[in-house]
C-alpha cells in the first residue's frame, strides 16, 4: 500500500470544546452544527463533543483543518459561540490539542506524522487524561514532559500511577487511544 493510501486509512478525530456554562440548548445547537459536517458524532456533556471525520473528509472534499474552521465560523456566526477545535489521529491527540487552545477559540490540527514531535515537549499535565495528582507524581519522578513519559517503560509508569492509570498514561503519551469510542446516534436525547 502506498503512503497516500495509508494516510487515507488513518482515522481523523475532531474534539470540540464549547465555553463553560453554555446553556444546554446552545450546546445542542453546536452538536447540530457538528452533525452537518459528520454523521458520526458523540456528545460529551456538558460542553464537549467528538466527531469521526474519516468519511466526512471524502464527502466534503476538504481537509480536517478546513472542516474545523467551518465548524468554528458556523458556531460563531449562527450561534454567537466560539469553540475550540482539536483535530488529530486519535481522541487523545485531538482532545489534548483542543485543551491547548486558549479562549476565545481556535483550531489546532495535528497530522499523524507529527504526533510524536508535537506531543514530546508538552508538559505532562497538558496530556488529555492526566489528572493534577498524576501529573505531580510524574513530575516528582522526574518526568515533566510527554516525550519523557513516552520513553519510560509502561511497567514503570504503572508502578507510579497504578495499573490501569499507568497503562492509559503510557499509551496516551505515545498518541494511542486506549480503546474504541462508540458514537451515539444524533440528535442526542433531550436532557
Amino acid at each position: 500500500m502506498t503512503a497516500e493510501g495509508k494516510a487515507r486509512e488513518v482515522s481523523t478525530v475532531m474534539h470540540v470544546r464549547c465555553p463553560d456554562r453554555l446553556p444546554q440548548e446552545t450546546y445542542r445547537q453546536v452538536l447540530e452544527q457538528l452533525a452537518e459536517l459528520s454523521p458520526v458524532v458523540q456528545a460529551l456533556p456538558p460542553s464537549a463533543a467528538l466527531a469521526e471525520l474519516k468519511g466526512a473528509l471524502r464527502y466534503h472534499g476538504a481537509g480536517a483543518r478546513r472542516l474545523g474552521e467551518v465548524l468554528r465560523v458556523r458556531a460563531i456566526s449562527r450561534l454567537g459561540v466560539d469553540v475550540r477545535v482539536g483535530i488529530g489521529p486519535s481522541i487523545t491527540v485531538a482532545a489534548t490539542a483542543s485543551g491547548l487552545i486558549g479562549p476565545p477559540g481556535g483550531v489546532l490540527a495535528v497530522g499523524p506524522a507529527d504526533v510524536t514531535e508535537w506531543l514530546g515537549p508538552l508538559p505532562v499535565e497538558a496530556l488529555h487524561g492526566i489528572a493534577p495528582r498524576g501529573a505531580k507524581v510524574l513530575r516528582d519522578a522526574g518526568i515533566h514532559c510527554v516525550g519523557l513519559l513516552a520513553a519510560v517503560p509502561p511497567a514503570t509508569v504503572q508502578r507510579l500511577l497504578g495499573g490501569k492509570g499507568g497503562r492509559l498514561a503510557a499509551d496516551r503519551a505515545r498518541g494511542i487511544d486506549p480503546g474504541r469510542w462508540y458514537p451515539v446516534s444524533f440528535p442526542p436525547p433531550p436532557w
